[in-house]
């Protein structure tokens, strides 16, 4: 266990301790075994979300200081898991060179009719050989060729290449490029396939319950009851084939991966398409308030003609606060959290974001989706809005 797992650990067992909640009370509200709160109390185990974390925070009575220092060292613990979780692949094993093949054929025994017929099986499988060895070789060959050198676009896991469409402009002293492509200093090594960090996504950090909304074609009668929990809001929405609705709100948290810090110095956003929201209804689940973290917040207006991440006071803190905004440095113990929160009125708009980073002489950009596809927001305006009242679900007048 290291020390950053040890770190987390001790804190989630000093939570529960001050709480004098025991694991089997506190694993039925949670909805998880007992051994799996044991494991992540005694550091056998980091969880590999935050949502659990932070239920088992709330659960134990912790405060928003709190929260934010758990968040921070889950963070750093995940990382070490993660590096430990790649020190522990084993390589694979390299393919054993083809053996040789002898076209050696033995003289002939004496001229039988049986001594004819196995020379000419053995002739046969002789030159049978040889046609797989000259194949091999050849298919040898072929993969020693240079491989094609790499693109220098920096994309999430999975994500598809960026795809055509509105740009915005792009930062000061970078030549104009494609929508998705990063500009790259010419020391830039060729073999560069990957961004010195990386970003997790949250889509359930809302500050109040009632700020959520889904637009869907189904009606009330046909939409089964809000989960009791946020983790579970994007399953119930894709379930009833529910989108967005009038906000998406990301909760962007980067980490450098590496000894060597990063600079995000911008966040663009890409707008893939946009074309009139769908007819539906609007419901709120009633879940996915946030974690109590004050982070940099940043406000995207989606029908605007070049759409542009806009910092502004953190929504969640005292209406007087000062608004963060770029460059942020990050690096592998010291992450920044970042909130986009992407608004259209009456539009069904595609999009997703590119975070513009530098490290020593390299710099690129890095595409954050929705696991390879456009984050997608849909206007609610001049639709029909519902709550969950704990029995039914209720029409409202919200502000949309």
């Amino acid at each position: 266990m290291g020390v950053e797992t040890d770190e987390f650990a001790g804190m989630l067992r000093a939570l529960k301790e001050r709480s004098g909640h025991s694991y089997g009370v506190l694993a039925a509200r949670l909805h998880v075994s007992t051994s799996t709160l044991h494991r992540y109390c005694n550091g056998a185990a980091v969880p590999v979300e935050y949502a659990p974390v932070e239920r088992f925070a709330r659960a134990c009575g912790a405060d928003g200081g709190e929260l934010v220092d758990l968040h921070r060292r889950w963070i750093v613990a995940d990382a070490a898991r993660r590096r430990e979780a790649g020190a522990a692949t084993p390589k694979p094993r390299p393919e054993p060179e083809p053996a040789p093949v002898s076209t050696a054929v033995p003289p002939p025994g004496p001229a039988t009719a049986s001594g004819r017929r196995r020379l000419r099986a053995l002739v046969g499988t002789v030159v049978v050989l040889g046609l797989v060895a000259a194949v091999s070789a050849f298919l040898l060959r072929g993969s020693a060729q240079p491989a094609a050198v790499p693109s220098a676009t920096h994309v999430l896991p999975g994500s598809p290449p960026p795809s055509a469409g509105p740009s915005n402009t792009p930062p000061p002293g970078a030549a104009p490029s494609d929508p998705g492509t990063p500009s790259a200093t010419a020391t830039a090594p060729a073999d560069d396939t990957s961004a010195p960090f990386h970003v997790n996504v949250l889509t359930d950090n809302w500050g109040s319950p009632c700020d959520q909304w889904f637009l869907s074609p189904r009606a009330p009668g046909r939409v089964a009851a809000p989960p009791d929990t946020a983790a579970d809001v994007d399953s119930w929405a894709a379930a009833h084939q529910a989108v967005p609705g009038g906000h998406l709100r990301l909760q962007l948290t980067a980490q450098g991966s590496g000894a060597t810090p990063v600079v995000l110095h911008a966040v663009y956003v890409q707008v893939v398409s946009t074309r009139p929201a769908p007819k539906g209804n609007a419901y709120t689940p009633g879940s996915g308030c946030g974690g109590g973290l004050t982070p940099a917040s940043f406000a995207v207006d989606l029908d605007a003609p070049a759409p542009r991440a806009t910092a502004v006071p953190d929504r969640e803190g005292t209406g007087g606060s000062t608004p963060s905004n770029f460059p942020y440095r990050v690096s592998a113990t010291d992450p920044q959290v970042v909130n986009i929160d992407a608004g259209t009125a009456a539009q069904d708009v595609s999009w997703y974001l590119d975070l513009v980073w530098s490290s020593g002489d390299r710099q690129g950009r890095l595409r954050v989706d929705d696991h390879g596809r456009p984050f997608r927001t849909v206007g609610v305006r001049g639709a029909d809005a519902y709550f969950y009242n704990g029995r039914s679900w209720e029409q409202t007048e919200p502000d949309l």
